[in-house]
């Protein structure tokens, strides 16, 4: 409150400009129940953000993955039928312009008509028909290709045998006896000859070539791909067809 003095009113009362001032006490306290209402409502937001980040994600993650991706993934196939998965995608999941098509690629450690029986048996037991039409097996193609159909997908399996291009070491040749024990290096490492693989001796007093290693290569005894198709967007002559 304020107070202004005059000559005919010394002590006169100026109501406009009076304010009110809260004790300090109420003022502190008013301060410290803002300030936990604040932590409070931070701590309910940092719970919420870890409770709800990991939903999230799979939430995303399921929304983001391909179902058919997911069908294949779930067919529990067993390990050696389908070793090193290879995938590949072209088009819309929702046909737009052009319906997606799926395929994806195993390798096998038996043959092909082993690995054909164990993934048709999953397939069967994942609900898949086997779908007799005509070419759907091209002329020509090795290996066994069978089409497949179940709600509005169609699928194709075709497995054949591994190609794989394997070269054998080459030998290693002996010196001759007459030959000099010291030589020049070069920039090539040396040859060393298969401990496992001696010498024999050559009735002229040298050494025969010793045989090089077996011919050894990793890989696969079958491979299988199979592609999955929309209905209506399948096409067992061109685009369709797994072969070659």
């Amino acid at each position: 409150m304020t107070y202004r003095g005059t000559a005919s009113s010394p002590m006169a009362f100026d109501w406009e400009s009076t304010t009110q001032v809260a004790p300090f006490g109420l003022l502190q306290r008013a301060q410290a129940k803002r300030v936990r209402q604040l932590r409070f409502a931070t701590i309910i937001f940092v719970v919420l953000a870890v409770v709800s980040a990991p939903a999230a994600f799979f939430v995303i993650r399921e929304l983001s993955r391909d179902p058919v991706f997911v069908e294949l993934d779930d067919l529990n196939l067993p390990e050696w039928a389908a070793r090193n998965p290879t995938d590949g995608a072209l088009g819309s999941r929702w046909c737009i312009r052009e319906c997606r098509s799926r395929q994806r690629t195993w390798e096998s450690a038996r043959g092909p008509e082993e690995t054909n029986r164990a993934f048709v048996g999953k397939l069967r037991d994942a609900g898949w028909v086997e779908w007799d039409i005509p070419d759907c097996q091209a002329e020509g193609v090795d290996g066994i290709e069978t089409c497949w159909q179940r709600d509005e997908y169609v699928l194709d399996l075709w497995v054949r045998a591994a190609v794989c291009d394997v070269k054998g070491a080459r030998p290693t040749i002996s010196p001759a006896p007459g030959s000099s024990a010291t030589k020049a290096p070069t920039g090539k490492p040396s040859a060393t000859k298969a401990p496992s693989a001696p010498a024999s001796a050559d009735p002229g007093g040298g050494e025969s070539e010793a045989p090089g290693p077996a011919p050894t290569a990793i890989c696969p005894l079958a491979v299988t791909t199979i592609k999955v198709f929309n209905r209506i967007s399948y096409d067992p002559g061109g685009g369709g067809q797994g072969g070659p």
